[in-house]
């Protein structure tokens, strides 16, 4: 049932974008307008659907989650949108809009949030070779009980070397950054949002956070 709820609003979402036929991209997003279990992005065990408050409507709450660094992930069914080859797709972006009500230790000012792309190397029974390319944003994460904020990072899906401002982790199987980068764009199948560099160490606090209108645009060919 949500692996069906899930096509049908992302048919919903293709049928909006349909009748501009000259639109250059085509956006699908989780706007949470569902229920929980429908819900194809999470923050934690705590989350819950709220029907008012988001950016706009109903968006994703967690009044109460644990962590050093609250990292959106993409838990829906597949294949998905977000998974997959981005540079047959023609992906250029993806984003999300966060709220923080509030934070027990507060935000620090220069708090970034990321975007990291995973793969599999094509083989997801052994871990040893999975490969991670990210990037981190340069708008700092909201400090508690501001407004809305959102987030786009531009994925350069076209470009076969390693773009400027991504960094590579993880063993790759062994490739350089370029050929990681290539193998990794072509076989994405992890997405998440860390509220941080991933290469820094923040310490647990307790949030109170949402999310919403967690997003993937592809570029239209002619």
């Amino acid at each position: 049932m949500r692996s069906r709820k899930f096509v049908l609003a992302l048919i919903a979402c293709l049928l909006i974008v349909a009748p501009a036929a000259a639109a250059l991209t085509t956006t699908v997003k989780e706007d949470f307008s569902g229920t929980l279990a429908d819900a194809t992005w999470r923050l934690g065990t705590l989350d819950q659907i709220d029907s008012t408050g988001g950016n706009p409507g109903a968006f994703l709450h967690n009044p109460e989650l644990d962590s050093a660094v609250p990292t959106p992930v993409y838990v829906g069914p597949l294949p998905s949108p977000f998974f997959g080859n981005y540079r047959a797709a023609n992906v250029v972006s993806l984003g999300l809009d966060v709220k923080v009500f509030a934070a027990s230790f507060g935000v620090d000012a220069s708090r970034p949030i990321s975007l990291v792309l995973s793969s599999d190397m094509g083989t997801p029974s052994d871990p040893t070779d999975d490969c991670d390319a990210y990037v981190v944003g340069t708008k700092p994460v909201p400090r508690p009980g501001t407004a809305w904020r959102s987030y786009e990072f531009r994925v350069p899906s076209s470009v076969t070397g390693l773009p400027p401002r991504w960094q590579i982790r993880g063993t790759c199987a062994g490739l350089s950054n370029d050929d990681a980068w290539n193998a990794l764009i072509q076989n994405v199948t992890h997405v998440s949002f860390p509220f941080a560099d991933p290469g820094t160490f923040w310490f647990f606090q307790v949030w109170d956070l949402g999310i919403d209108n967690v997003h993937i645009t592809f570029r239209n060919l002619p």
